[in-house]
């Protein structure tokens, strides 16, 4: 086991106190490369320009994405909240875009489409942590962010509650530190899967913006699974983007990816 049974129960607030572990940050570190390590990612992301944007809510756009990456099989949906009405508008399967007609509750002509390639799609996960690593690849990826790369710093989790159900609340700052004379955010993570063996140039992981100035980051923990279950972010400079993710559980990709038009939101 990569963590003792204690950092386990300190996880899941269940006393522990005399042996709990030295660096909280480690719990992080764990859920980081847990989710890593998942073989599907499924994720819906909300952005907003300004935090007055995202209180308001009057326009939403989600993205809906799924990435298998035993398969390569990839499903996105862009989905708009307007108004008060909620309608799908494009779907992506495997590099071809479908257009949803609401009027005759139809998808047009199919095409391929640049936009539809998960190379192109900054959409898929919350753009801190990839999906789909082996086991060593997560551990190297952890390593290079924790040591050379290391510019997220984990705070100490907190419980909370939302909708009836425990979670671990972990924020999570994320500022720029140099790299061969460089100030750099984001681009570390790039940096830590190239240490890790793997292409960033092809990988299907696109990391968050790079501001140049860092983002707050909060993180949502299943106790249970240690997995990301929402993840908020804010962009710095203050006042920067919002940027709002769901991880959906289970992640599979659906048998007929074209058969539910259901305008999903985001649960929180």
């Amino acid at each position: 086991m990569r963590l003792m049974t204690c950092l386990m129960l300190w996880a899941l607030l269940a006393g522990c106190a005399t042996d709990a572990p030295e660096r909280p940050e480690d719990l992080f570190w764990e859920v980081y490369r847990r989710q890593a390590t998942q073989p599907v990612v499924h994720t819906r992301r909300e952005r907003f320009n300004t935090p007055e944007a995202a209180a308001a809510r009057r326009m939403v756009l989600v993205s809906d994405e799924i990435f298998d990456h035993r398969s390569g099989h990839h499903v996105g949906t862009t989905i708009e909240h307007w108004r008060g009405e909620s309608v799908v508008r494009t779907r992506c399967v495997d590099g071809v875009r479908h257009g949803y007609l609401p009027s005759r509750k139809t998808w047009d002509e199919p095409e391929s489409s640049s936009l539809c390639q998960v190379s192109t799609r900054p959409l898929l996960g919350d753009g801190i942590i990839p999906g789909g690593l082996s086991d060593a690849q997560a551990d190297a990826v952890v390593e290079s962010l924790r040591g050379e790369h290391r510019f997220l710093t984990p705070m100490a989790p907190t419980p909370v509650d939302v909708g009836g159900k425990r979670y671990l609340r972990v924020p999570v700052r994320a500022r720029p530190t140099e790299h061969d004379g460089t100030a750099w955010d984001m681009q570390h993570l790039l940096f830590a899967l190239h240490d890790a063996g793997v292409d960033p140039r092809t990988y299907p992981f696109q990391p968050a913006d790079n501001t140049g100035a860092g983002a707050d980051l909060t993180y949502f923990v299943d106790p249970a699974t240690l997995l990301p279950a929402f993840v908020h972010r804010q962009m710095l400079p203050a006042p920067g983007p919002v940027v709002r993710v769901e991880y959906v559980r289970p992640a599979r990709l659906p048998a007929d990816p074209l058969a539910d038009v259901t305008p999903w939101a985001l649960r929180w």
